[in-house]
């Protein structure tokens, strides 16, 4: 098994100037990446745990909540990396300008195939936490690639979780989501399109941004690692009444 301490020595040592670096693309640009983020071994691991995955679910979608879920793959041990986490309290700082909260992360892992492909593909919608990181374990070499599309920074942190309710029932309707798939289908689409690649860090301001992924083909896999940090709502009595009822 990958210990912690070797996969947190394995990693990029970002400094400062690289995050405020990030942080400054990520507002321009909508996302930031950072090249080979995961050693090509860690990698290993994780792709030799979503193809068994794939397997045992017959080459059907198949999605991982949680690090224990994905206890011994590298993808528990990165959640806790002093590193990895490093680069969401600083990116939290100069975004919020104040101190950030312990990280810990709702971590998700998803298997693209078979005929989940599609369905579970451009669904245009906003994430619950600030940011938001990827990493792509296994991606199509050929055919469709399941690429990620992003509107990048079309709202605001919201000072109320009703005011977020709105934004998202305005998002997730069957209107709003035809509008959107039909602009990302357009000849010149008015949205960024990021081509994954196996093993890069991809980092965006996931609440403030509409996204989603192109479906890759029935027979071809796509898996990729999310991780969020930082629910602005987190304390919300609505959002908490909301849940019990």
């Amino acid at each position: 098994m990958i210990d912690d301490a070797t996969i947190n020595v394995r990693l990029p040592v970002l400094s400062d100037s690289a995050i405020q670096q990030m942080f400054d693309e990520i507002n321009t640009n909508g996302f930031c990446c950072v090249p080979n983020y995961i050693d090509a071994n860690d990698l290993q691991r994780m792709q030799g745990f979503v193809s068994g995955a794939v397997a045992r679910s017959e080459h059907e979608y198949v999605v991982f909540r949680g690090s224990e879920a994905v206890s011994g793959t590298g993808m528990d041990e990165l959640a806790t990396s002093a590193e990895f986490t490093s680069i969401f309290s600083r990116l939290y700082t100069l975004a919020v300008g104040d101190t950030p909260p312990q990280v810990t992360f709702y971590q998700i892992l998803r298997c693209l195939t078979g005929k989940g492909a599609a369905s579970n593909s451009l669904i245009f919608h906003y994430d619950s936490y600030l940011i938001t990181a990827l990493i792509p374990v296994t991606i199509p070499g050929s055919g469709k690639r399941g690429d990620f599309l992003l509107f990048p920074n079309t709202r605001k942190v919201r000072a109320f979780y009703a005011t977020n309710l709105v934004d998202k029932l305005l998002l997730d309707n069957r209107v709003t989501q035809f509008v959107l798939r039909r602009l990302a289908q357009a000849r010149n689409p008015p949205l960024v399109r990021v081509p994954m690649v196996p093993g890069n860090l991809y980092l965006f301001w996931g609440y403030r941004s509409i996204h989603t992924n192109e479906p890759c083909d029935p027979d071809s896999v796509r898996a990729t690692a999310l991780f969020h940090f930082a629910d602005p709502h987190a304390n919300s009595s609505l959002k908490a009444n909301l849940r019990q009822s």
